[in-house]
């Protein structure tokens, strides 16, 4: 099992522990629970409809489609988990309105979804391979929000080179390429959603630290 799954499953069986088993315990789980003490950078999506939408550039329309409409399934999942309120449009009826429809904008799709707001991910660069046989995963994204009614941007935000592991690459053997991508997309979706709403900043250094 990886290092990422584990420290996951450390935490429900530290909360099973029964309180009798002292002060230590108590402080451990309060330390794991504490409250997230890094505030969004754009707290407007509360309450709010919204729609999020990953386009790929046009290098990668073709290769990397299935990977950015799982960017922004994850997403917009995270952002309804973890933003009070806030309605994401399944993103099943976003590719399908997409499908149907020549590309214009992000303000037409979410014209036409009759939304608040529209999230929308411009997929610059995506890569699985450092080399022929590591895995490292790089991202370079710009992140928009658009106002429907006002037409136009609220929030911007650029990652020019989001990468996965931060300190190390993974041999291809370790793990078939299948997996790493599914892991790389979550890290990625983890990052974009934490604009939207608070978190702990420890959790963003023990991913950065993490190895393989």
């Amino acid at each position: 099992m990886h290092r990422l799954s584990r420290r996951w499953l450390a935490i429900p069986a530290l909360l099973a522990l029964p309180l009798a088993t002292g002060c230590s315990t108590l402080l451990t789980v309060a330390y794991l629970v504490q409250p997230a003490d890094m505030p969004p950078e754009f707290a407007g999506l509360k309450g709010k409809k919204l729609a999020v939408v990953c386009r790929p550039i046009i290098e990668l329309e073709f290769t990397d489609a299935g990977s950015a409409r799982e960017l922004a399934a994850l997403v917009g999942q995270q952002i309804q988990q973890n933003v009070r309120r806030a309605k994401p449009v399944g993103q099943h009826e976003v590719a399908r309105w997409i499908d149907e429809n020549a590309w214009t904008d992000y303000q037409t799709v979410g014209g036409a979804l009759n939304v608040d707001h529209v999230v929308g991910i411009d997929l610059e660069e995506f890569r699985l391979h450092e080399g022929s046989t590591l895995y490292r995963g790089r991202a370079a994204i710009n992140v928009r929000v658009y106002d429907i009614k006002e037409k136009k941007v609220v929030f911007q935000k650029r990652f020019d080179d989001f990468a996965f592991p931060a300190n190390n690459a993974i041999p291809a053997t370790d793990m078939a390429e299948a997996e790493f991508r599914s892991v790389f997309i979550r890290m990625l979706s983890q990052r974009i959603a934490r604009l939207f709403h608070a978190y702990e900043s420890r959790d963003v250094f023990a991913e950065d630290s993490m190895t393989f």
